[in-house]
């Protein structure tokens, strides 16, 4: 019998159906960058809405069966929803097989019933949960009945805190204060219980106050008199009395003014936190964007010159003045560690980043991030900056595809300026130049253009008013040909050319490649 449900579970540990449906049920109701979370999240607030309406509506009115049903209908969701949460935050088969593989290895016997106690301890531990009782409770007044359980539908709008990230952010400062504001509820409770017992002594014997009958009037109007709010219903109307509600009025003051600052000092330390996921979520829905670490000057003029060419950019910085300088750009911007894989998993390095590049001037930094993100993607396209010439073989085997040493194209630039100074100032003035119309170009050979697997030369580019350069080829991103007219070469789906002309021709020529048979 042990045998066989430790193989069942190895069995479902085995199987794609089952472990791929887990892990969409975990990502749909727990994963906040996941895309498709948003539209069920805003399904189960519509879903609690409707149903706390349908309350409301049933006030004043009689019940009308269709919107029974719709009830019935959202409870079963609710409690799909809560069994889904149960499966998925914990996983039973993991720790039998751990604990099954640990004995084995230790040459120990195997209990069964050991492994599944630990399992019904971690569901014991999300049934108890805060939010899983919240849910329990909505799910409660599907018994119809009884009528006094209808009031448990209100605890259905407490679900809405599961589906907005603001609310729970806001809620996490006060799990993140809970030591200052328990001790100011510890305060206010023995202030409010001081006045509520001088309140009941002295007012509370019979012919001196008709407003304060039981100890409960008396707490009431202490709890109302020391939030400053004052109903009125209930007054002193003895010295001590008085006096005692001039104390509760000034420790209401001090009550509201520390719990005021405890909860705005917070929020300001946790806006940091809640920009970041901000960030975090716009770049989930990127595709095709660069990412750039480090800003400075060099990382600013190449924002400038990706913007031109429609790129999206993400910069990430770890450090705070440079991050502002960024978002005051109104750039994209992330604090945080560039080197830590798991960070660079998350702004989409294995998933939506099609380049990253590095900028910072340790060339250890630019090691690990190259490193980082090589592991997590072989496609992605790495440009990294070096400074120590000797580190350049070693970013180049970390799988770096273009290395920038800022020292030599310095010193090239500042030679071939010196050397052939006409020259210069005219190639300069087409690269860098925004008022010339001229520029150069680079065209991808992609799929369905009828120039593929035949000769270059079939493209007239006089008729365009083109020049081309040369040819980067598809197999070796540094294998460039140039002047390749004179080889006759064949060109090859994602072959890149390097093309100098005007920009309507540029475009022109782009539209031809994808209609024109050659």
């Amino acid at each position: 019998m042990k045998n066989s449900i430790v193989n069942g579970f190895y069995k479902l540990d085995s199987s794609l159906k089952y472990t791929s449906f887990k892990e969409f049920t975990r990502n749909i109701l727990e994963n906040n960058h996941y895309k498709y979370k948003k539209y069920f999240d805003f399904c189960m607030i519509f879903l609690v809405l409707s149903t706390i309406g349908i309350l409301i509506y049933e006030v004043n009115h009689t019940k009308v069966e269709v919107l029974n049903t719709y009830e019935y209908f959202a409870i079963v969701i609710f409690l799909f929803e809560w069994l889904g949460r149960l499966w998925v935050y914990s996983d039973i088969r993991k720790r039998v097989i751990q604990d099954y593989e640990e004995s084995l290895f230790l040459a120990k016997k195997y209990k069964l019933s050991k492994s599944l106690k630990k399992a019904f301890k971690e569901k014991l531990e999300f049934i108890f949960s805060p939010m899983s009782i919240i849910d329990l409770l909505a799910i409660l007044p599907a018994y119809r009945p009884l009528r006094v359980l209808r009031i448990f539908l209100l605890f259905r709008l407490f679900k809405i805190i599961r589906y907005t990230n603001s609310l729970k952010e806001f809620l996490n400062i006060f799990v993140e204060r809970k030591f200052e504001l328990y001790t100011l509820a510890i305060l206010s409770g023995i202030v409010i219980f001081f006045g509520s017992t001088i309140m009941f002594v002295y007012e509370g014997p019979s012919g001196v106050n008709d407003q304060v009958n039981n100890f409960f009037d008396a707490v009431y109007w202490s709890l109302i008199t020391i939030s400053t709010v004052g109903y009125g219903d209930i007054v002193p109307i003895t010295p001590e009395g008085k006096f005692v509600t001039l104390i509760l009025v000034i420790n209401g003051f001090l009550v509201i003014a520390f719990s005021t600052s405890i909860v705005t000092t917070a929020l300001a330390q946790r806006m940091e936190t809640i920009k970041k996921n901000r960030v975090e979520n716009e770049v989930n829905k990127l595709t095709e964007f660069v990412i750039i670490c480090g800003y400075d000057i060099m990382a600013k003029n190449l924002v400038r010159e990706l913007t031109k060419h429609k790129k999206k950019v993400l910069i990430v910085d770890d450090n705070e003045d440079r991050i502002k300088f960024a978002q005051d750009d109104n750039l994209l911007a992330i604090l945080d560690d560039p080197t830590n894989m798991d960070f660079l998993k998350k702004i989409g390095v294995s998933n939506g980043a099609s380049t990253i590049i590095t900028l910072s001037e340790d060339d250890a930094t630019n090691l690990s991030i190259v490193l980082g993100a090589r592991a997590l993607d072989i496609n992605i396209k790495i440009i990294t900056l070096v400074n120590d010439q000797e580190v350049e073989s070693k970013l180049r085997l970390a799988g770096a595809d273009f290395i920038i040493n800022s020292n030599e194209i310095s010193a090239y630039v500042a030679g071939e300026y010196i050397g052939q100074p006409v020259a210069f100032e005219a190639v300069d003035g087409i690269l860098l130049n925004d008022d010339i119309s001229a520029e150069v170009d680079e065209i991808e050979i992609v799929d369905k253009m009828n120039i593929i697997d035949k000769s270059v030369n079939l493209i007239n580019f006089e008729n365009y008013n083109l020049t081309l350069i040369g040819i980067i080829n598809n197999k070796n991103k540094y294998d460039f040909i140039f002047n390749p007219i004179n080889v006759d070469y064949t060109l090859k789906e994602k072959d890149i050319l390097i093309v100098i002309g005007f920009k309507e021709s540029l475009k022109e020529l782009r539209s031809d490649l994808l209609t024109k048979k050659f």
